[in-house]
């Protein structure tokens, strides 16, 4: 395979173009621009990987090019991670080529331990996502063996296929010395030496190995041969809770797509009970027939395993979803969990906490995490530090408690206070006429003030005044909350702010 270069070929495929050829990808280099990708016509042609473009040019005119675009390789290659996922859950990127990577090494690495048999066997299954590959225009090459070095060097060196029983190591055996991807310089060395198979190396004495080129090629033999296992670091920790579905003909239906997220939801509502806890987050991966990936998360304010409930919030965002040609397979996973433990329902409560995190739930499906929130108080008496944003259904019980009481605070606070002029008979006495936009306009009513001391620990602030809080009428009947910032004894004279609105 030859990521870059299908990677480019299939967008063009898609937008109804036809990329010229031959046609190569060139990067900047240590020795000015040089190629990091070539298709099939460039490489018949002579052109290879590291080649610098000068001398690419002058071998081949008529070579067209483009500029790699590493970073747009990888988005690609975690895609497929990702849509791999509807076959097993432990998929790994192959970032550990051993050597200088290039654009033929690309490769994922999928644990299907445990998974093959829903999907006919390990050879249908192969044949299953060699299918899905072609439908994306990906060249690829797919192998099966017992271990993950086993199976990249027979895909990559070998027949292909599945690798299993006494022949493997005889078949292995016979791979090229590249198969234990010990690095060019080694390998060089290896192969100007005559070793250029995998079973002359096992011929040798292992001192012998180790006292010329290290104990790498001695690593190498033990992990390709099974001996040993590199570690296998998924792209994402498989969750506890998840389960799936897959169809022979894809589903375009939201009815259909509907009963089978209610399916996926009574199985892992099953499971959670029985490790008595509820979802707090959920996905949905839904896998369409063109590659693409679909993906769907849903978030409770408490943890939850009522099937209705949950299904409601998915159908929320079910309704216009681009299924593309359709649904070949689903995925709902409970990426985060907490304990959820049977409690017993007041008869005298007013409220049911259950149903107000339900409401909750389904408002912040509708309008986003981020448009339903909790204020709860703060230990400050300063306005702009009493209180501070929680989630709505997950605040302590019994925060309320610490909510100043008599202390009268508007409903409405300004973001930031708003100057205006006051006029006051005495210092400290209220206001009895206010100027605004231009004009001046009595007040019918005040009362205060309310004097708050600055909090002098707080950095934000660094030098603040006191401040004498009062409600205030104006002459249209709006209640307002003005203060006065400072003394009149002091070098500085006070100046008056509006800070919030009682209507």
């Amino acid at each position: 395979m030859n990521l870059p270069i299908d990677r480019l070929r299939s967008a063009a495929a898609r937008r109804g173009e036809r990329l010229p050829e031959p046609l190569a990808l060139h990067a900047p280099g240590a020795r000015g621009q040089v190629l990091t990708a070539v298709d099939v016509a460039a490489a018949a042609a002579g052109l290879a990987p590291g080649l610098r473009l000068a001398d690419a040019r002058a071998i081949l005119p008529e070579l067209a090019l483009a500029p790699a675009a590493p970073l747009a390789d990888r988005r690609l290659l975690e895609g497929l991670a990702t849509a791999c996922l509807c076959y097993t859950p432990s998929v790994a990127l192959d970032d550990d080529p051993g050597g200088e990577p290039d654009s033929e090494t690309a490769a994922l690495l999928l644990d299907i331990t445990g998974s093959a048999h829903l999907f006919g066997g390990e050879q249908r299954l192969l044949d299953r996502i060699a299918r899905r590959l072609d439908r994306l225009g990906l060249g690829h090459r797919l192998a099966v063996a017992d271990g993950a070095m086993a199976a990249w060097a027979w895909a990559r060196y070998g027949d292909g296929g599945v690798l299993r029983g006494e022949a493997a190591k005889e078949a292995l055996a016979r791979l090229p010395v590249q198969a234990l991807r010990l690095g060019p310089e080694t390998t060089t060395t290896l192969v100007r030496l005559g070793l250029r198979r995998v079973g002359q190396l096992r011929t040798l004495p292992q001192r012998a190995l180790v006292r010329r080129f290290g104990r790498a090629p001695v690593l190498a033999l033990e992990r390709l041969m099974g001996v040993t296992e590199a570690p296998f670091t998924p792209l994402r920790e498989p969750p506890r809770h998840a389960a799936g579905l897959a169809w022979v003909e894809p589903i375009g239906r939201t009815e259909d797509i509907r009963a089978a997220v209610l399916d996926l939801l009574e199985r892992l509502g099953r499971e959670l009970e029985r490790a008595v806890a509820g979802a707090r987050r959920l996905e949905l991966l839904l896998f369409r027939v063109d590659g693409e990936l679909a993906r769907l998360t849903v978030r409770t304010g408490r943890p939850s395993r009522d099937t209705a409930h949950l299904l409601e919030l998915f159908e929320l965002q079910l309704d216009g979803l681009d299924i593309g040609f359709g649904i070949e397979s689903l995925r709902l996973e409970v990426t985060e969990a907490a304990p959820l433990t049977a409690r017993q329902v007041d008869l005298a409560q007013d409220q049911d906490v259950a149903e107000l995190a339900r409401l909750v739930d389904q408002l912040q499906a509708r309008l986003g995490p981020a448009a339903v929130r909790r204020l709860v108080p703060a230990a400050s008496h300063w306005p702009e530090h009493a209180q501070s944003v929680a989630d709505p259904v997950g605040a302590e019980p019994g925060a309320s408690d610490a909510w100043l009481a008599g202390q009268p605070r508007p409903l409405r606070l300004l973001a930031r206070p708003a100057s205006i002029e006051a006029m006051a008979p005495v210092p400290d006495g209220p206001p009895l006429l206010l100027r605004r936009r231009g004009r001046s306009e009595p007040v019918r009513c005040a009362s205060g003030p309310e004097r708050l001391e600055p909090e002098w620990w707080r950095t934000d602030n660094p030098a603040p005044r006191p401040r004498d809080y009062y409600r205030v009428t104006d002459a249209g009947g709006v209640d307002l909350w003005l203060y006065r910032e400072g003394r009149y004894d002091e070098a500085e004279p006070p100046t008056w702010h509006l800070h919030g609105t009682f209507g």
